[in-house]
């Protein structure tokens, strides 16, 4: 039998959320509560590998060239949309555990949907109607599909009712979402929480709707024009030069998969702004407190 895991209650998971959102918060209170936080984050991966294990046997089956990619919300991020939304409680955050499947396209997006929705023999609980962000893009030009379902296994009871969001996404929805996380790293502005240049949301934007049009073979409104569409986001392109941006980037990350394709475990990546440079260190399988440990380390340090 696997030992229990140690899990804080939820009035301190709460607690430790309140201080982490108040900027007012002393140093010695933060400190604390970011230790909880991490406490709470790591409790995550012990579901997500037994979640994970069902979707890639299921997506290879019906989707040989899908691919699943599974993370861990940085703890940053938490932080930052516990001050963005200050009625939510930690503990009851859905997405500290995800998934994506990026798929070829949109028929295999629905396909995969329906799948997960019907599927008697999914044991876990999809427990909100889907946000479909494809036929109701965000305004920011964001697309895929989210599911959210409540982790069960009865081997592991206490982990029972956490949050596991579950993204869908066709492979150009998936470069572009990449592109604006990455571009907003480089540009030190969180894009995909609405800050940063108008110019940039504007490109976002309107490449959003170039790649629908590209999807679904015919334009989201009668005033779609694809020329001007395009002379817009060619002037932008040469105005804030983000193909530029992203070569650099992604020259490092073809290199990183290279180096770690016989690899099973966990990276921490480091990019360092001002060189370009990323440091990458590799943890096994077994080190994943280690890892775990040595990220929220570093995340203090920037606090």
């Amino acid at each position: 039998m696997e030992e229990q895991l140690d899990i804080p209650s939820k009035k301190r998971i709460r607690q430790a959320g309140d201080i982490l959102r108040n900027p007012d918060s002393t140093s010695e209170d933060f400190t604390i509560a970011t230790g909880i936080l991490s406490q709470w984050r790591q409790i995550h991966f012990y579901p997500m590998n037994t979640f994970q294990s069902y979707l890639r046997k299921n997506v290879k089956k019906s989707y040989p060239k899908g691919i699943v990619a599974q993370r861990l919300k940085r703890m940053p991020s938490i932080i930052e949309k516990l001050r963005r939304f200050p009625d939510m409680n930690l503990d009851r955050m859905q997405d500290i555990c995800g998934f994506r499947i990026i798929l070829k396209d949109l028929v295999d997006v629905y396909s995969l949907h329906s799948h997960f929705s019907k599927s008697k023999r999914f044991k876990h609980e999809l427990i909100l109607p889907p946000k479909d962000y494809i036929k109701n893009p965000k305004d920011d030009g964001y697309r895929s599909l989210h599911q959210v379902f409540k982790y069960n296994n009865p081997a592991r009871a206490e982990l029972n009712d956490l949050r596991i969001e579950l993204q869908i996404r066709t492979e150009l929805q998936h470069s572009w979402a990449t592109a604006v996380e990455t571009l907003g790293i480089i540009e030190k502005s969180s894009f995909k929480t609405g800050k940063g240049s108008a110019e940039f949301k504007e490109f976002f934007k309107l490449s959003s709707q170039l790649f629908a049009f590209f999807e679904q073979k015919q334009p989201e409104d009668a005033s779609f024009d694809s020329q001007t569409l395009l002379e817009r986001l060619d002037f932008l392109e040469d105005e804030l030069r983000i193909s530029k941006k992203l070569s650099g980037l992604a020259i490092s990350a073809r290199h990183i998969d290279t180096s770690s394709k016989e690899f099973t475990g966990y990276h921490l990546m480091e990019l360092d702004l001002g060189s370009g440079r990323i440091s990458l260190t590799a943890f096994s399988d077994a080190q994943l407190e280690r890892a775990e440990n040595l990220y929220s380390i570093v995340e203090k340090k920037k606090h």
